[in-house]
Protein backbone atom coordinates (compact mmCIF):
# COMPACT_ATOMS: atom_id res chain seq x y z
CA UNK A 1 0.00 0.00 0.00
CA UNK A 2 1.89 2.79 -1.46
CA UNK A 3 1.58 6.19 0.19
CA UNK A 4 0.54 9.38 -1.58
CA UNK A 5 3.43 12.23 -2.65
CA UNK A 6 1.90 15.17 -4.58
CA UNK A 7 -0.59 17.80 -4.38
CA UNK A 8 -4.12 18.25 -4.59
CA UNK A 9 -4.51 21.55 -6.29
CA UNK A 10 -7.46 24.26 -6.75
CA UNK A 11 -10.04 22.07 -4.92
CA UNK A 12 -12.85 23.29 -2.66
CA UNK A 13 -11.45 21.95 0.81
CA UNK A 14 -14.55 21.52 3.40
CA UNK A 15 -13.46 20.70 7.15
CA UNK A 16 -15.63 22.86 9.45
CA UNK A 17 -13.86 21.72 12.68
CA UNK A 18 -11.07 23.53 11.74
CA UNK A 19 -12.78 26.13 9.77
CA UNK A 20 -12.39 25.60 6.00
CA UNK A 21 -14.73 26.15 3.20
CA UNK A 22 -12.40 27.67 0.74
CA UNK A 23 -10.59 26.78 -2.31
CA UNK A 24 -7.06 25.28 -1.47
CA UNK A 25 -4.46 22.81 -2.13
CA UNK A 26 -3.19 20.09 0.06
CA UNK A 27 0.35 19.14 -0.25
CA UNK A 28 0.26 15.38 1.52
CA UNK A 29 4.14 13.55 1.37
CA UNK A 30 4.54 10.30 2.79
CA UNK A 31 0.70 9.84 3.33
CA UNK A 32 0.38 12.70 5.66
CA UNK A 33 -0.71 16.07 4.70
CA UNK A 34 2.11 18.68 5.17
CA UNK A 35 0.77 21.73 3.55
CA UNK A 36 -2.89 23.69 3.38
CA UNK A 37 -2.54 26.73 1.13
CA UNK A 38 -2.73 28.34 -1.76
CA UNK A 39 -0.36 28.54 -4.68
CA UNK A 40 1.66 25.08 -3.42
CA UNK A 41 4.06 23.60 -5.64
CA UNK A 42 6.05 20.72 -6.05
CA UNK A 43 5.57 17.22 -8.01
CA UNK A 44 3.06 15.05 -8.59
CA UNK A 45 0.28 17.73 -9.17
CA UNK A 46 -3.24 16.34 -9.52
CA UNK A 47 -5.94 19.17 -10.57
CA UNK A 48 -8.80 18.87 -8.83
CA UNK A 49 -10.70 22.15 -9.69
CA UNK A 50 -14.32 21.90 -9.74
CA UNK A 51 -14.29 19.20 -6.85
CA UNK A 52 -14.85 18.76 -3.01
CA UNK A 53 -12.39 17.38 -0.71
CA UNK A 54 -13.44 16.49 2.46
CA UNK A 55 -12.46 14.04 5.76
CA UNK A 56 -12.95 10.77 4.57
CA UNK A 57 -15.90 9.14 5.83
CA UNK A 58 -16.46 7.13 9.26
CA UNK A 59 -18.68 4.02 8.87
CA UNK A 60 -20.46 3.59 12.28
CA UNK A 61 -22.59 0.80 11.53
CA UNK A 62 -22.14 -1.76 8.71
CA UNK A 63 -22.59 -5.81 7.95
CA UNK A 64 -19.41 -7.18 6.27
CA UNK A 65 -20.45 -11.10 6.96
CA UNK A 66 -16.75 -11.92 7.59
CA UNK A 67 -16.08 -14.50 9.35
CA UNK A 68 -18.94 -17.20 8.26
CA UNK A 69 -21.32 -15.52 5.38
CA UNK A 70 -18.21 -14.84 2.78
CA UNK A 71 -21.00 -15.43 0.03
CA UNK A 72 -22.84 -12.07 0.95
CA UNK A 73 -20.05 -10.16 0.95
CA UNK A 74 -15.94 -10.52 2.76
CA UNK A 75 -13.76 -8.16 4.55
CA UNK A 76 -12.00 -7.32 1.25
CA UNK A 77 -14.90 -6.60 -0.54
CA UNK A 78 -16.74 -4.75 1.88
CA UNK A 79 -13.98 -2.68 2.13
CA UNK A 80 -13.72 -2.18 -1.66
CA UNK A 81 -17.04 -0.73 -1.16
CA UNK A 82 -16.23 1.56 1.23
CA UNK A 83 -13.26 3.25 -0.26
CA UNK A 84 -16.23 3.95 -3.68
CA UNK A 85 -18.19 5.45 -0.80
CA UNK A 86 -15.49 7.93 0.71
CA UNK A 87 -15.05 5.96 3.88
CA UNK A 88 -11.71 6.03 5.57
CA UNK A 89 -12.93 4.35 8.87
CA UNK A 90 -15.85 1.78 9.00
CA UNK A 91 -17.39 -0.10 12.45
CA UNK A 92 -18.70 -3.24 11.54
CA UNK A 93 -21.42 -4.97 13.59
CA UNK A 94 -21.50 -8.08 15.71
CA UNK A 95 -23.25 -10.52 13.93
CA UNK A 96 -20.73 -12.74 12.30
CA UNK A 97 -20.31 -16.89 12.91
CA UNK A 98 -18.99 -16.86 14.82
CA UNK A 99 -20.35 -13.82 16.76
CA UNK A 100 -17.69 -11.37 17.25
CA UNK A 101 -17.78 -11.54 21.08
CA UNK A 102 -14.33 -12.71 21.86
CA UNK A 103 -10.80 -11.08 21.21
CA UNK A 104 -9.65 -13.94 18.56
CA UNK A 105 -12.83 -12.80 16.28
CA UNK A 106 -12.51 -9.03 17.23
CA UNK A 107 -8.80 -9.62 16.35
CA UNK A 108 -9.51 -10.99 13.54
CA UNK A 109 -11.57 -8.61 11.53
CA UNK A 110 -9.53 -6.18 13.15
CA UNK A 111 -6.48 -6.99 11.25
CA UNK A 112 -8.00 -8.81 7.76
CA UNK A 113 -7.54 -5.52 5.89
CA UNK A 114 -5.16 -3.12 6.33
CA UNK A 115 -6.20 -0.02 3.54
CA UNK A 116 -8.83 1.42 5.92
CA UNK A 117 -9.49 1.74 9.64
CA UNK A 118 -11.75 -1.11 11.27
CA UNK A 119 -12.99 -0.59 14.51
CA UNK A 120 -15.36 -3.50 14.85
CA UNK A 121 -18.68 -3.12 17.32
CA UNK A 122 -19.07 -6.11 19.63
CA UNK A 123 -21.69 -7.67 20.87
CA UNK A 124 -23.21 -6.55 24.34
CA UNK A 125 -24.63 -10.36 24.99
CA UNK A 126 -22.54 -13.60 24.04
CA UNK A 127 -23.73 -15.03 21.19
CA UNK A 128 -26.21 -12.02 20.61
CA UNK A 129 -28.38 -14.73 22.77
CA UNK A 130 -29.60 -11.72 25.14
CA UNK A 131 -28.36 -13.75 28.22
CA UNK A 132 -24.98 -13.22 29.07
CA UNK A 133 -23.33 -9.76 29.65
CA UNK A 134 -19.86 -9.96 27.49
CA UNK A 135 -16.31 -8.86 29.31
CA UNK A 136 -16.85 -5.41 28.03
CA UNK A 137 -13.15 -4.20 29.41
CA UNK A 138 -11.82 -7.09 27.77
CA UNK A 139 -12.95 -6.25 24.30
CA UNK A 140 -12.53 -2.86 24.88
CA UNK A 141 -8.52 -3.27 25.27
CA UNK A 142 -8.70 -5.93 22.70
CA UNK A 143 -9.75 -2.89 20.36
CA UNK A 144 -13.94 -2.87 20.35
CA UNK A 145 -14.98 0.84 19.26
CA UNK A 146 -18.44 -0.04 21.11
CA UNK A 147 -20.98 -2.63 21.85
CA UNK A 148 -24.50 -3.93 19.93
CA UNK A 149 -26.38 -6.61 19.91
CA UNK A 150 -28.23 -4.75 16.88
CA UNK A 151 -30.41 -7.03 15.30
CA UNK A 152 -31.24 -9.21 17.75
CA UNK A 153 -32.21 -6.34 20.07
CA UNK A 154 -31.83 -6.13 23.81
CA UNK A 155 -35.82 -6.98 25.65
CA UNK A 156 -34.51 -7.90 28.85
CA UNK A 157 -34.81 -4.47 30.51
CA UNK A 158 -32.80 -5.75 33.73
CA UNK A 159 -30.42 -6.91 31.78
CA UNK A 160 -29.84 -3.81 29.48
CA UNK A 161 -29.94 -1.88 32.93
CA UNK A 162 -26.94 -4.26 33.83
CA UNK A 163 -25.45 -3.56 30.92
CA UNK A 164 -25.72 0.43 31.10
CA UNK A 165 -24.06 0.36 34.31
CA UNK A 166 -21.66 -1.32 33.46
CA UNK A 167 -20.67 0.48 30.38
CA UNK A 168 -21.13 3.51 32.47
CA UNK A 169 -17.99 2.78 34.79
CA UNK A 170 -16.04 2.05 31.66
CA UNK A 171 -17.35 4.87 29.58
CA UNK A 172 -18.40 2.57 26.72
CA UNK A 173 -20.81 3.45 24.08
CA UNK A 174 -23.61 1.09 23.50
CA UNK A 175 -25.32 1.21 20.63
CA UNK A 176 -29.12 -0.16 20.36
CA UNK A 177 -31.07 -1.70 17.95
CA UNK A 178 -34.79 -0.53 18.81
CA UNK A 179 -37.46 -2.76 18.12
CA UNK A 180 -40.55 -4.20 20.45
CA UNK A 181 -40.98 -7.66 19.23
CA UNK A 182 -44.26 -7.49 20.49
CA UNK A 183 -45.28 -5.27 17.76
CA UNK A 184 -44.91 -6.36 13.72
CA UNK A 185 -41.59 -4.21 12.46
CA UNK A 186 -44.35 -2.12 9.87
CA UNK A 187 -45.85 -0.87 13.25
CA UNK A 188 -44.38 2.36 14.32
CA UNK A 189 -44.84 1.21 17.75
CA UNK A 190 -42.01 -1.06 17.29
CA UNK A 191 -39.17 1.46 17.25
CA UNK A 192 -41.02 4.01 19.18
CA UNK A 193 -42.19 1.83 22.32
CA UNK A 194 -38.37 0.27 22.38
CA UNK A 195 -37.17 3.91 22.29
CA UNK A 196 -39.24 5.27 25.20
CA UNK A 197 -38.26 2.03 27.64
CA UNK A 198 -34.89 2.72 26.79
CA UNK A 199 -34.67 5.77 27.64
CA UNK A 200 -35.90 5.65 31.05
CA UNK A 201 -32.99 3.00 31.69
CA UNK A 202 -30.70 5.84 29.93
CA UNK A 203 -32.14 8.39 32.11
CA UNK A 204 -31.62 6.73 35.47
CA UNK A 205 -27.48 5.03 34.04
CA UNK A 206 -26.41 8.19 32.50
CA UNK A 207 -24.46 5.68 30.27
CA UNK A 208 -23.59 7.04 26.45
CA UNK A 209 -26.16 5.34 24.00
CA UNK A 210 -26.57 5.70 20.44
CA UNK A 211 -29.77 5.21 18.74
CA UNK A 212 -29.29 3.07 15.09
CA UNK A 213 -30.99 3.81 12.13
CA UNK A 214 -33.65 5.66 13.73
CA UNK A 215 -36.91 5.96 11.40
CA UNK A 216 -39.37 7.21 12.82
CA UNK A 217 -41.51 10.81 13.79
CA UNK A 218 -42.51 9.32 17.01
CA UNK A 219 -39.06 8.00 18.06
CA UNK A 220 -37.55 11.22 16.85
CA UNK A 221 -39.59 13.11 19.21
CA UNK A 222 -38.43 10.88 22.50
CA UNK A 223 -35.48 11.40 21.19
CA UNK A 224 -35.02 15.29 20.64
CA UNK A 225 -36.87 15.83 24.38
CA UNK A 226 -34.06 13.56 26.11
CA UNK A 227 -31.40 15.36 24.20
CA UNK A 228 -32.43 18.92 25.27
CA UNK A 229 -32.71 17.86 28.83
CA UNK A 230 -29.65 16.90 28.58
CA UNK A 231 -29.23 13.08 28.27
CA UNK A 232 -25.97 10.95 26.94
CA UNK A 233 -28.15 10.30 23.71
CA UNK A 234 -26.99 10.30 20.02
CA UNK A 235 -28.58 8.67 17.18
CA UNK A 236 -28.07 8.11 13.19
CA UNK A 237 -30.74 7.44 10.58
CA UNK A 238 -29.80 6.19 6.79
CA UNK A 239 -30.30 7.48 3.45
CA UNK A 240 -33.09 5.12 2.84
CA UNK A 241 -34.71 6.97 5.26
CA UNK A 242 -34.68 10.24 4.17
CA UNK A 243 -34.87 9.23 -0.04
CA UNK A 244 -37.68 6.63 0.20
CA UNK A 245 -41.27 5.88 2.04
CA UNK A 246 -43.27 2.79 1.72
CA UNK A 247 -44.81 4.20 -1.30
CA UNK A 248 -42.20 3.73 -3.48
CA UNK A 249 -41.87 -0.12 -3.04
CA UNK A 250 -42.09 -1.37 -6.08
CA UNK A 251 -43.99 -5.47 -7.23
CA UNK A 252 -43.48 -5.95 -3.48
CA UNK A 253 -39.52 -6.72 -4.20
CA UNK A 254 -37.09 -7.03 -1.50
CA UNK A 255 -34.36 -4.95 -2.93
CA UNK A 256 -36.76 -2.72 -0.38
CA UNK A 257 -36.51 -5.26 2.18
CA UNK A 258 -34.81 -3.44 5.51
CA UNK A 259 -35.22 -3.00 9.42
CA UNK A 260 -36.70 -1.00 10.52
CA UNK A 261 -38.62 -0.91 7.41
CA UNK A 262 -39.44 2.12 5.02
CA UNK A 263 -41.95 4.31 6.76
CA UNK A 264 -44.68 6.38 5.37
CA UNK A 265 -44.14 10.04 3.64
CA UNK A 266 -44.78 11.86 7.39
CA UNK A 267 -42.34 9.63 8.85
CA UNK A 268 -39.56 10.57 5.80
CA UNK A 269 -40.29 13.94 6.33
CA UNK A 270 -39.78 13.76 9.73
CA UNK A 271 -35.74 12.02 9.31
CA UNK A 272 -35.06 14.93 7.16
CA UNK A 273 -36.25 17.53 9.78
CA UNK A 274 -33.79 15.40 12.37
CA UNK A 275 -30.83 16.09 10.01
CA UNK A 276 -32.30 19.68 10.50
CA UNK A 277 -32.74 20.44 13.78
CA UNK A 278 -30.08 18.29 15.04
CA UNK A 279 -31.57 15.60 16.56
CA UNK A 280 -30.31 12.93 14.27
CA UNK A 281 -26.25 13.04 14.67
CA UNK A 282 -24.85 10.87 12.00
CA UNK A 283 -25.88 9.59 8.85
CA UNK A 284 -24.96 6.04 8.31
CA UNK A 285 -25.57 3.30 5.79
CA UNK A 286 -26.86 -0.03 7.64
CA UNK A 287 -24.58 -1.24 4.84
CA UNK A 288 -26.15 -5.13 4.75
CA UNK A 289 -25.53 -7.60 1.65
CA UNK A 290 -26.96 -10.30 0.65
CA UNK A 291 -26.74 -12.27 -2.16
CA UNK A 292 -28.76 -11.84 -5.50
CA UNK A 293 -30.65 -15.03 -4.66
CA UNK A 294 -31.55 -14.21 -1.54
CA UNK A 295 -33.03 -11.15 -2.58
CA UNK A 296 -34.67 -12.46 -4.81
CA UNK A 297 -36.95 -14.67 -2.85
CA UNK A 298 -40.25 -13.39 -2.58
CA UNK A 299 -40.71 -10.46 0.36
CA UNK A 300 -41.97 -12.64 3.09
CA UNK A 301 -38.56 -15.24 2.65
CA UNK A 302 -36.28 -12.67 2.12
CA UNK A 303 -33.66 -11.38 4.39
CA UNK A 304 -33.62 -7.90 5.44
CA UNK A 305 -30.65 -5.67 4.58
CA UNK A 306 -29.31 -3.28 1.58
CA UNK A 307 -26.36 -2.06 0.48
CA UNK A 308 -25.71 1.47 1.43
CA UNK A 309 -21.53 2.60 1.03
CA UNK A 310 -21.73 3.18 -2.94
CA UNK A 311 -24.76 5.39 -3.08
CA UNK A 312 -24.67 7.07 0.70
CA UNK A 313 -23.30 10.75 0.33
CA UNK A 314 -24.56 11.31 -3.53
CA UNK A 315 -28.13 10.56 -2.46
CA UNK A 316 -27.10 12.46 0.69
CA UNK A 317 -26.01 15.57 -1.63
CA UNK A 318 -28.99 15.35 -3.75
CA UNK A 319 -31.54 15.67 -0.41
CA UNK A 320 -29.35 17.79 1.53
CA UNK A 321 -27.72 20.66 -0.70
CA UNK A 322 -29.38 20.47 -3.59
CA UNK A 323 -31.85 21.66 -2.30
CA UNK A 324 -30.78 24.02 0.35
CA UNK A 325 -31.34 22.29 3.51
CA UNK A 326 -28.07 21.87 4.73
CA UNK A 327 -24.59 23.82 4.35
CA UNK A 328 -22.17 21.77 2.74
CA UNK A 329 -19.95 21.78 6.54
CA UNK A 330 -22.88 20.65 8.09
CA UNK A 331 -23.30 17.47 5.74
CA UNK A 332 -19.77 16.47 5.75
CA UNK A 333 -20.18 16.71 9.75
CA UNK A 334 -22.83 14.23 9.35
CA UNK A 335 -20.23 11.47 7.46
CA UNK A 336 -17.40 12.91 9.48
CA UNK A 337 -16.98 14.99 12.02
CA UNK A 338 -19.72 13.27 14.26
CA UNK A 339 -19.60 10.21 14.55
CA UNK A 340 -15.86 10.58 14.79
CA UNK A 341 -16.40 12.18 17.84
CA UNK A 342 -19.00 9.74 19.14
CA UNK A 343 -16.78 7.15 18.74
CA UNK A 344 -13.65 8.85 19.77
CA UNK A 345 -11.51 8.83 16.97
CA UNK A 346 -9.46 11.57 17.39
CA UNK A 347 -7.45 11.33 13.70
CA UNK A 348 -11.14 11.23 11.56
CA UNK A 349 -13.31 14.27 11.01
CA UNK A 350 -10.58 16.95 9.92
CA UNK A 351 -8.01 17.75 8.16
CA UNK A 352 -5.16 18.79 9.91
CA UNK A 353 -1.34 19.10 8.63
CA UNK A 354 0.83 16.91 10.43
CA UNK A 355 -2.03 14.38 10.45
CA UNK A 356 -2.24 10.75 7.48
CA UNK A 357 -4.21 12.18 4.78
CA UNK A 358 -7.54 10.27 5.16
CA UNK A 359 -9.76 12.14 2.62
CA UNK A 360 -12.84 11.68 0.21
CA UNK A 361 -12.82 13.66 -2.72
CA UNK A 362 -16.46 14.28 -4.64
CA UNK A 363 -17.27 15.79 -7.86
CA UNK A 364 -20.67 17.53 -7.90
CA UNK A 365 -21.18 17.64 -11.23
CA UNK A 366 -20.87 14.09 -12.29
CA UNK A 367 -23.98 12.60 -13.15
CA UNK A 368 -24.22 8.71 -13.08
CA UNK A 369 -26.96 6.27 -12.95
CA UNK A 370 -27.04 3.59 -10.47
CA UNK A 371 -26.16 0.16 -11.78
CA UNK A 372 -25.52 -2.13 -8.71
CA UNK A 373 -23.98 -4.61 -11.29
CA UNK A 374 -21.20 -2.44 -11.20
CA UNK A 375 -21.35 -1.95 -7.04
CA UNK A 376 -17.87 -3.32 -5.70
CA UNK A 377 -19.41 -4.58 -2.75
CA UNK A 378 -20.25 -8.48 -3.56
CA UNK A 379 -24.10 -7.60 -3.46
CA UNK A 380 -25.53 -6.53 -6.86
CA UNK A 381 -29.08 -5.52 -6.08
CA UNK A 382 -30.30 -1.93 -4.85
CA UNK A 383 -33.59 -0.18 -4.20
CA UNK A 384 -31.62 2.81 -6.04
CA UNK A 385 -31.50 0.59 -9.62
CA UNK A 386 -31.83 3.45 -12.07
CA UNK A 387 -31.63 6.33 -10.27
CA UNK A 388 -29.83 9.38 -11.64
CA UNK A 389 -27.74 11.50 -9.30
CA UNK A 390 -25.60 14.21 -9.89
CA UNK A 391 -22.51 13.64 -7.71
CA UNK A 392 -19.86 11.42 -6.79
CA UNK A 393 -17.68 10.34 -4.68
CA UNK A 394 -14.45 10.01 -7.50
CA UNK A 395 -11.44 9.52 -5.12
CA UNK A 396 -10.69 8.40 -1.48
CA UNK A 397 -7.46 8.69 0.38
CA UNK A 398 -7.30 6.34 2.75
CA UNK A 399 -4.52 6.25 5.37
CA UNK A 400 -2.04 8.12 2.96
CA UNK A 401 -2.65 6.18 0.36
CA UNK A 402 -4.91 6.68 -2.99
CA UNK A 403 -8.44 4.75 -4.43
CA UNK A 404 -8.83 6.74 -7.64
CA UNK A 405 -12.31 5.64 -8.67
CA UNK A 406 -13.00 7.04 -12.02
Amino acid sequence: MKKFDGILKNARVVSPENGLDEVFDIEIKDGAVTAIGKDLSGANILDLSGKIVMPAFVEMHCHLREPGFEEKETIETGVNSALAGGYGAICPMANTNPVNDNPETLKYIINADNRIDIFPICAVTKGLSGDEIVDFELLKNAGAIAFSNDGKPLEDMDLLKKALKKAQESDILVISHAEDTKYPPNQNESEFSAVLRELEIVKETDARYHFAHISTAESLGLIREAKEEGWNVTCESAPHYFTLSNADIVDNHARFKMNPPLRSETDKNAVIEGFLDGTIDVIATDHAPHTLEEKNLPFEKAPMGIVGFETAFSLAYECFIRKNLLTMGALVNKFSANPAKILGLKEYGHIEIGQMANLAIFDPELEWTVEAAKFRSKCKISPFEGRKLKGKIVGTIAKGAFYELQ
